[in-house]
């Protein structure tokens, strides 16, 4: 498994609820069905709450992510084709993951810290795990 695909593995394992891990790993993937399935993130029901909080109204989320760990590389997964399976700055995934306006995970510790943008920013999370 190449370093990348662990990560997004990470990620999954991590941060989604364990009924819904099997056909993630799966469809990550599966390149013909990768796309697709990543429009799940628009308003994705399977985060598990149990390591979700809101980002607040008006919090600069790349201090946050700082403040917790985020080190200064990330890597994304999106309904956004332009951004799905880059590395990125943490500055400028974030950034572009709002512009975009879709679905996207900023995952910047595997497994254990990542930054969600729902569709056109309904909803803004930190996603975390202690080790």
């Amino acid at each position: 498994m190449d370093e990348l695909a662990a990560h997004e593995e990470a990620v999954v394992r991590a941060f989604v609820v364990s009924a819904r891990r099997g056909r993630w790993l799966e469809a990550l993937t599966d390149p013909a069905r990768r796309s697709r399935f990543l429009d799940r993130l628009n308003h994705c029901p399977d985060l598990d709450p149990r390591f979700v909080t809101t980002v607040p109204s008006g919090a600069e989320v790349v201090g946050l992510l700082r403040s917790r760990g985020a080190p200064a590389t990330c890597h994304v997964l999106s309904a956004a084709d332009e951004l799905d399976g880059r590395e990125l700055p943490l500055e400028q995934a974030v950034a572009e993951a709002e512009k975009a306006g879709w679905g996207t995970i900023v995952s910047c510790l595997p497994g254990r810290l990542a930054y969600y943008y729902d569709e056109c920013g309904e909803r803004k999370l930190v996603l975390e795990r202690t080790p």
